[in-house]
């Protein structure tokens, strides 16, 4: 029986050095991670944390640690400095040198800091690179200690376009970034050296920045939230014919940051403009509701986008139009051609739901800017919760916005391009548990993972402009992006699509359908508009806005005008003219108010 015993234990340790081995395969080493060798420098270890610079994207932030990969390079200038190391690195990503130099020299240094090449330093006789760093001759007399020689290490680091050396200010969405996504860092021996008498001087040479765009020079301040964050305090920035000089009175990582320009003057104008374009919008807004209450006492709900068949003449079926409709009787001749056009308009309002959905977006633009103003006019004032909430509330009403604005164009397709066989039960109850109940659910979402706080705005100088309750800086910003912008881009390319077939549909019908006659084009023209007031063409002037200064101005007067153009197109819609006029010319008329409300 010993044999049978020995034979299960010697089994039993296979089956565990197996197990062992099948989990270590499993489980390999995440070098993103910055768990594993973070003091070592050697080039293997170089090439696997360099690979984190593409690797490390929003998306994939979990198989990443920021903190620790940043620590690691940060690290590596220490490291550098060391005696007996060598004196050049050269590699894809980065470039370095390592030099002995005397602190009792008599003149400025000069270092060429060329991406592509190592960085060397410059003769007397030479030219001055465009990228450069210059030390001054005082540089190494205030230094601390009685030293004769120090060591002197220079790195050209390439980021890529990952989120390492990112920070919360270049996570906002709005083009901003590392210029060429190098920095440039600088250390002595293992002192730390600030508060240089006089600074030194970095030079990035690069093409000129779009108009809207500022650069500005800045260090990696590692003390700044829990990864660290871009800062510009000590340091200087000056346009040259060349580039740009960052002047700095310290050393460490170095970069220069592409960013909006957004300075304190030109927030207070836009601040100004929107506020009152949105003051006006109010009260617009305000008489399109009194209007709708007016117009329509006791309205029920309306049977839904089959009414299109019994709007245009061509169109028209019995089945679906003979569904309790007053239009469908017979009317008896327009005395003086029109006469009982405003009552077949109330008759039409009464029955439809286009005009709800209007009021349902006028009402809920109307909140939007109340949130705006409110929330603009306190600032940062009040408790964390009460800005919390404040920055909830916004959030909430922007995306009722954009979801009505997206029911605009899905009852317009429905009732002008689809047309038939589009009858829904409790239309309109089912659009409104969209257009409120969505934003609700995304807001409640947002706030469970405590995205809302304070949002500021800085200048060029990194001032801040501008305080209001919003999404918080950091990782809040992603939520953002999906949230805002991308919510956004979707209902905007889908009311794009949806209104340039109408736009075909209102162009083409009078060919087929009524007798061609003059100066009709302006009217259709004028419907086009009126739908894009509806479907929130002045929105989409904010992806202009990279062009200039100049842009950003006309979406901020525009888009704060939305609800004074949806109040002129309800007004015109259900409160036509009783003027006389051919009986061609109303036929057409009402095609074109059909294809409004369609």
């Amino acid at each position: 029986m010993a044999t049978p015993r020995g034979l299960g234990s010697l089994l039993l340790l296979l089956l565990l050095l197996t197990s062992g081995q099948e989990n270590s395969i499993e489980q390999p080493r995440n070098t993103c991670l910055g768990r594993n060798n973070i003091d070592k420098y050697d080039i293997l270890n170089l090439n696997d944390k360099a690979s984190c610079f593409t690797k490390c994207r929003p998306s994939g932030s979990d198989s990443c640690n920021v903190e620790n990969l940043q620590r690691y390079w940060l690290n590596f200038e220490a490291h550098l400095v060391k005696e007996g190391l060598t004196e050049k690195v050269n590699m894809t990503f980065l470039k370095a040198l390592v030099q002995n130099l005397s602190t009792n020299t008599a003149e400025d240094l000069y270092f060429s800091l060329k991406p592509s090449q190592i960085p060397r330093q410059v003769m007397k006789d030479e030219d001055k690179p465009p990228d450069r760093v210059r030390l001054p001759k005082s540089f190494f007399r205030s230094l601390p200690g009685n030293r004769s020689e120090v060591r002197l290490a220079i790195t050209i680091l390439d980021i890529g376009s990952g989120t390492l050396f990112k920070g919360p200010q270049l996570g906002l969405g709005d083009g901003s970034g590392v210029l060429n996504n190098h920095l440039v860092g600088l250390s002595v021996g293992q002192m730390h050296v600030t508060k240089l008498a006089e600074p030194l001087e970095i030079v990035f040479s690069h093409q000129r920045p779009p108009p809207n765009m500022t650069l500005t020079c800045v260090f990696w301040d590692s003390t700044k939230g829990p990864t660290g964050d871009w800062a510009s305090e000590g340091c200087s920035t000056e346009a040259a014919p060349e580039g740009t000089v960052c002047c700095c009175d310290h050393l460490t990582f170095f970069a220069l940051l592409l960013r909006p320009t957004l300075d304190q003057s030109t927030v207070h104008i836009l601040t100004r403009i929107s506020q009152a374009g949105c003051g006006v919008s109010m009260i617009f807004l305000a008489f399109t509701i009194i209007l709708y209450a007016v117009l329509s006492p006791g309205l029920g709900h309306g049977p839904g986008p089959q009414q299109a068949e019994c709007d245009l003449p061509a169109r028209r079926v019995a089945g679906p139009c003979e569904r309790g409709l007053e239009r469908q009787e017979e009317l008896p001749p327009a005395p003086q051609g029109g006469a009982w056009h405003l009552r077949l308009s109330r008759q039409r309002f009464k029955s439809e739901d286009a005009p709800k959905i209007h009021v349902a977006l006028g009402g809920s633009l109307f909140l939007l800017n109340l949130a705006f103003l409110v929330n603009v006019g306190s600032g940062s004032k009040g408790s964390d919760a009460a800005c919390w909430a404040r920055g909830a509330v916004f959030h909430y009403f922007l995306l009722c916005a954009f979801t009505w604005m997206g029911l605009e164009a899905f009852h317009l397709y429905l009732l002008a391009v689809r047309v038939f066989n589009t009858y829904f039960g409790h239309y309109f109850l089912k659009l409104s548990l969209v257009g409120w109940g969505l934003p609700a659910l995304m807001v409640i979402g947002t706030g469970s993972a405590n995205s809302y706080g304070l949002y500021t705005i800085r200048d060029r100088e990194n001032r801040t402009s501008l305080e209001l309750c919003w999404f918080r800086e950091g990782t809040a910003m992603y939520t953002l992006y999906i949230t805002v912008h991308g919510y956004f881009l979707i209902t905007f390319l889908f009311g794009m699509v949806v209104l340039a077939l109408v736009a075909w549909k209102i162009f083409t019908l009078s060919g087929a359908t009524a007798v061609k006659e003059q100066g009709q084009n302006w009217k259709k023209v004028l419907t086009i508009l009126g739908l894009s007031s509806l479907l929130g063409v002045t929105w989409g002037l904010a992806i202009f806005t990279p062009l200039g200064l100049s842009t950003v101005y006309i979406f901020a007067l525009f888009n704060s005008l939305q609800g004074v153009f949806i109040c002129c197109w309800f007004t015109i819609l259900y409160l036509p003219s009783q003027s006389t006029t051919v009986s061609s010319s109303t036929a057409r008329l009402d095609q074109a108010h059909s294809a409004s409300q369609e």
